[in-house]
């Protein structure tokens, strides 16, 4: 008897030193699900007057940890007031769903814009290009579609909006 005791005892034993010596190899082989990218991409975009405003730029999106995300958007706007630097500065929080193996939603709230030194553009241009990314609301809702194992296309609710080249080590899981 004291030996069927002692051998449950040793197997229940190794059973949970196996099950804790397992867990954390299962911790990194599981995706993660905070939706943490990096890409950037290239845009033109005309608003109201198209011939007088507009955007050329650089736009830099980091969907970093802990919900704590950044866009950097750098050129040039066309206004009346000339053609002049544009860089800002958008820190936000983010919250993100996987919708489907290739899409990602980015549910994007608290964000504030600070202007470079050197932006010279009229914040109403600015105001025009975050209210084409929000559809007009409040808080931003890209979609993330993976186009390849490199890109994704930024959509808002209503329309495509950019195709965003991942940065290196960056990836949409």
């Amino acid at each position: 008897m004291q030996i069927k005791k002692s051998g449950k005892l040793f197997f229940f034993i190794a059973l949970i030193a196996l099950i804790f010596s397992l867990f954390p190899l299962a911790l990194q082989k599981l995706p993660s699900r905070s939706g943490e990218m990096s890409c950037s991409t290239k845009a033109i975009m005309h608003f109201e007057d198209t011939v007088t405003e507009s955007v050329n730029v650089n736009i830099h999106f980091r969907f970093g940890e802990k919900g704590k995300g950044s866009i950097v958007v750098e050129g040039y706007s066309d206004s009346k007031a000339g053609w002049l630097y544009l860089q800002r500065y958008v820190k936000f929080n983010y919250t993100s769903q996987r919708v489907s193996p290739t899409d990602r939603y980015y549910q994007i709230n608290n964000w504030v814009a600070k202007k470079s030194s050197i932006d010279e553009s009229p914040d109403v241009i600015f105001a025009y290009f975050m209210r084409e990314m929000s559809d007009s609301h409040d808080d931003l809702l890209l979609k993330a579609k993976k186009m390849n194992e490199k890109t994704v296309l930024l959509s808002s609710l209503s329309s495509p909006l950019f195709i965003c080249a991942l940065k290196s080590g960056s990836s949409i899981n």
